[in-house]
């Protein structure tokens, strides 16, 4: 007897792998977010506003990098942007697979954004958004909402 698979009854149906890439999304995203990224972001403000002291920019004219004011501050606004992204399903990939570069550089540029991030951590950011960059955003993303309505346009 050969053996046969059970054929779902709605492909499209989100299913609870789906769920668990919802909560990995919004889990990661959020931890970086809270313990890495709020600091340096206020931080940011208070160096474009007030002309405040920011230690990443030290640590990259350190490095011997040009431009470490627009460089610092387009890192911190690419980080924010590629989280949302993350968080809200859209771009997934290319957001996931961007943040992940950036998360590659601090690890091989050991560049200190926050006291509690170490090599450790990093390294699980790292797997997580290159897993997020391979895979995708699962069905409960605003990526599979966009082209499950452009494929019921194009039927129609």
């Amino acid at each position: 007897m050969l053996f046969q698979s059970i054929q779902e009854s709605d492909p499209d149906r989100p299913r609870l792998a789906d769920l668990g890439l919802l909560v990995i999304r919004l889990f990661a995203a959020a931890s970086f977010a809270y313990y890495q990224l709020a600091r340096q972001f206020h931080l940011a403000v208070d160096f474009l506003w007030d002309g405040a002291d920011w230690e990443l920019i030290g640590q990259l004219a350190g490095r011997g990098f040009s431009s470490p004011e627009g460089m610092a501050v387009a890192a911190i606004g690419l980080q924010i942007m590629t989280l949302l992204g993350v968080v809200l399903g859209i771009f997934t990939r290319i957001s996931a697979l961007l943040f992940a570069l950036m998360t590659g550089f601090v690890l091989f540029t050991p560049i200190t954004l926050s006291p509690s991030l170490n090599p450790q951590a990093l390294v699980l950011y790292l797997s997580i958004f290159l897993g997020l960059a391979c895979g995708g955003a699962g069905r409960l993303s605003l990526d599979h909402l966009l082209a499950d309505r452009r494929a019921r346009k194009r039927a129609v």
